[in-house]
């Protein structure tokens, strides 16, 4: 593939910096696709379908073309148990995410979702043994605490669907929980295939979601859509945010996360006029705060044991 001069010239000899890039085209690739789900004005199941198969699909034919050189091989590690765990975690949190979304906020549903770190530093503890500190501890409770506060709120934001709050914000608590156990499993098991691990979860959610939905409507969806989100928004930000990881940090990973929680409601709120209410924006801030400081602070612990070793 063919990059500008400047763009490899400032990128070579620094993975770090070819991680941190990935990290933030997939999120910032990712970032709309709430508002195009709320354009497509699809039910959930049908929704959750398209999304999944054509996501499952692009994300296997992606991987298969530009990122394996011995696919067979790879492919026999999604059929461990590691792979089938990856495998249906992934699958849940394909249909999670799509039932919070219709359900309430997107504000409720990303600020839920971008508790992924404190997640991961839970299971890091007991997979990985990375002790977290006070300080780290501290920093979770304080983020579950500013979720708490849109959550609380919720019912007050302008525009969003009528469905339960405390529903919506469990769903993103659970696909929260999903990307962790992905995103940990990935950096313990190395060896692992994880993007057509991936692949393959994200079509058995798609094909739950068609199996669910009114035979009659399947195809009753504005076309561009759907192929927005299944062919280039969720394979292409997905793809980029796993392969990261093999070039930077989780930390910096984690930390580019935090941006879909800012500016996914921005995009819904730009083209359809559903906006959180000032409290909840509060609640927001209190976690994208806290979170940002224990992503940083861990970050800088690394770096630190590193140079003292």
């Amino acid at each position: 593939m063919l990059m500008p001069h400047w763009f490899t010239s400032y990128m070579s000899g620094k993975p770090d910096r070819f991680g941190t890039f990935l990290a933030l085209a997939g999120i910032l690739v990712l970032t709309p696709d709430t508002l195009v789900i709320r354009l497509s004005g699809l039910e959930r199941w049908t929704l959750m379908g398209w999304r999944g198969i054509l996501m499952g699909m692009m994300s296997f034919a992606i991987w298969w073309l530009f990122f394996t050189r011995q696919p067979w091989r790879d492919l026999r590690t999604t059929i461990t148990w590691q792979g089938l765990f990856v495998i249906a975690t992934f699958s849940l949190n394909s249909v999670t995410f799509t039932l919070g979304i219709v359900e309430t906020s997107a504000s409720v549903v990303l600020t839920a979702v971008a508790t992924m770190p404190v997640f991961a530093a839970i299971l890091s503890a007991f997979l990985l043994q990375e002790k977290q500190g006070w300080l780290g501890w501290a920093a979770i409770f304080t983020a579950m605490a500013g979720v708490g506060i849109v959550v609380a709120d919720g019912s007050n934001a302008i525009g969003q669907p009528g469905g339960s709050v405390i529903l919506g914000a469990l769903y993103g608590v659970l696909t929260a929980i999903g990307l962790a156990v992905t995103f940990t499993f990935a950096r313990k098991y190395p060896w692992l295939a994880i993007l057509p691990a991936a692949a393959f979860g994200a079509f058995i959610s798609g094909m739950i979601g068609l199996f669910l939905a009114e035979q009659d409507k399947i195809f009753e969806m504005p076309l561009w859509t759907v192929l927005t989100m299944g062919l280039v928004l969720l394979p292409v930000s997905f793809t980029c945010l796993n392969l990261a990881p093999r070039y930077t940090s989780a930390a910096v990973v984690s930390l580019m996360m935090l941006l879909e929680m800012v500016v996914g409601p921005f995009w819904v709120w730009l083209g359809i006029g559903e906006r959180p209410s000032a409290t909840m924006m509060g609640g927001t801030a209190v976690a994208l705060a806290a979170l940002g400081f224990h992503i940083i602070r861990t970050q800088w612990y690394a770096a630190n044991q590193t140079n003292t070793n």
